[in-house]
């Protein structure tokens, strides 16, 4: 009987501690975590992989790096959305949030944040997550780095020029499209401007066209506020800078990479661009060949309307069934140390107050002209495109109609208000179909 006991007793422990392996498997698995990278590069998937290395020594949770270019990235998302299939932790772009929110694919963070609120930037609070509060009812994104921007120009050729630009002091809209135009001799195969034609190229127009409008695009309608001759006659002056042979022909299908990589390279004289380009510069430019000027003031008011946002940011998904593991990954991310680490190599602005008295983005740094700008009272963040889903139009439609009065194949008037009319029709179907909505506000950061 004594025996027959202890027999019992062996195979009880012996299933209680198969229990407690099954349990301690389930747990592993639960705490592996897909991560994937939309804007891959050499030195962000080394970077990611060193740091979800200490992130295993710390926490014991296993991250596996994924990733997808750029040009594939929402079309692939999109699909892993649609089959509940998407990773756990991704990097996002802010253009997607109105289709990824309206889909539930991305999980609100507000409740993650918590009481650490405190510790992020005014930068982040007041203008990323205030707009994302507006546009979406909650916070849906932790930014990687914070980008405003700025006119990279060639130090060089401007004073051969007799150019005398002055960081702290600024310039206009007038000077800059001046500076351009004496920045350009073809005989040199020197061109005033990198012109995007490309994905993306009506991005920095459009802010254009909201400086004639104190950084608004809508009236509280939604009807579009660029349908005047003065919006038209900017247009032109705008895309003049390409038709009058500022930059070369096939800039009308350059995109980011070739922007940058003809700057850098000695073909064009003036970018505009996030300070995200300051350390490609940094790393294939001599300290007397360039510099960074803010944005251009305002004709009309003085004022300095820029963009201020994160190049990416990080979100949870909804398909993710260790969304407490993933904020865990997100707050190693966003740590300041690691934070300061990869926005030296990516060339941003850390997102944490406690970033200490790092010279890099002191007066005296390479990042002197963007800090400038998010500490000068002039600046205004003029309003987005639209808080409903315009990824298709970011894609195709506003380029495309760009190239098609830079080709001659019609007027300025009907490229861009072909645009805006498109612009205007979704936000008053999302006005109509969001009850209490309002139109969003330009924000000042002061």
């Amino acid at each position: 009987m004594r025996n027959k006991l202890r027999f019992c007793m062996v195979i009880a422990m012996l299933a209680i501690m198969t229990l407690a392996f099954a349990g301690a498997s389930a747990e592993k698995q639960e705490t592996k975590l897909r991560f994937i990278d939309v804007s891959p590069s050499p030195t962000r998937q080394e970077y990611f992989t060193n740091t979800f290395d200490k992130f295993k020594q710390e926490t014991g949770i296993t991250v596996v790096y994924e990733s997808v270019p750029w040009d594939d990235a929402a079309n692939k998302l999109t699909v892993l959305g649609a089959s509940n299939q998407l990773p756990d932790v991704m990097t996002t772009w802010a253009g997607w949030l109105g289709q990824f929110t309206e889909a539930g694919w991305v999980v609100p963070l507000s409740d993650y944040i918590g009481s650490t609120k405190g510790e992020y930037a005014s930068t982040v609070t007041e203008l990323v997550w205030k707009a994302e509060q507006e546009l979406y009812g909650n916070i849906y994104t932790i930014p990687d780095g914070m980008m405003v921007k700025g006119v990279f120009v060639r130090k060089d050729w401007a004073k051969e020029v007799g150019l005398n630009l002055d960081m702290k002091k600024g310039w206009t809209y007038a000077e800059y499209f001046d500076a351009v135009y004496k920045l350009t001799d073809p005989s040199k195969n020197r061109y005033g401007t990198s012109f995007r034609g490309s994905r993306g190229a009506f991005d920095p127009l459009f802010v254009y066209l909201e400086s004639l409008n104190g950084g608004s695009a809508y009236a509280a309608d939604g009807s579009s506020l660029m349908k005047d001759q003065e919006a038209v006659d900017a247009y032109k002056k705008w895309m003049g800078l390409y038709l009058d042979g500022c930059a070369p022909k096939d800039a009308i299908n350059w995109g980011f990479v070739e922007m940058v990589d003809n700057f850098c390279g000695g073909l064009t004289g003036t970018l505009i661009n996030d300070s995200e380009v300051a350390a490609t510069a940094l790393a294939n430019m001599k300290d007397e060949q360039w510099m960074v000027m803010p944005m251009p003031r305002s004709d009309k008011d003085g004022k300095i309307y820029n963009t201020v946002n994160s190049p990416y940011a990080y979100s949870i998904s909804s398909s993710s069934k260790n969304k407490d593991a993933a904020w865990k990954l997100i707050e190693f991310l966003t740590r300041p140390d690691n934070n300061i680490e990869y926005c030296k190599l990516t060339g941003l602005i850390p997102i944490k107050t406690a970033v200490g008295d790092d010279p890099f983005y002191g007066p005296n740094g390479p990042y002197a002209a963007f800090v400038q700008q998010l500490n000068d009272p002039a600046m205004v963040v003029p309003v987005a495109f639209g808080p409903f889903n315009y990824t298709d139009m970011h894609q195709g439609m506003m380029h495309e109609e760009m190239q098609k009065y830079l080709l001659g194949r019609q007027d300025a008037q009907t490229s861009l208000f072909n645009v805006v009319n498109e612009l205007e029709k979704r936000m008053k179907a999302y006005l109509a179909e969001n009850p209490g909505s309002a139109v969003e506000q330009p924000k000042g950061l002061l």
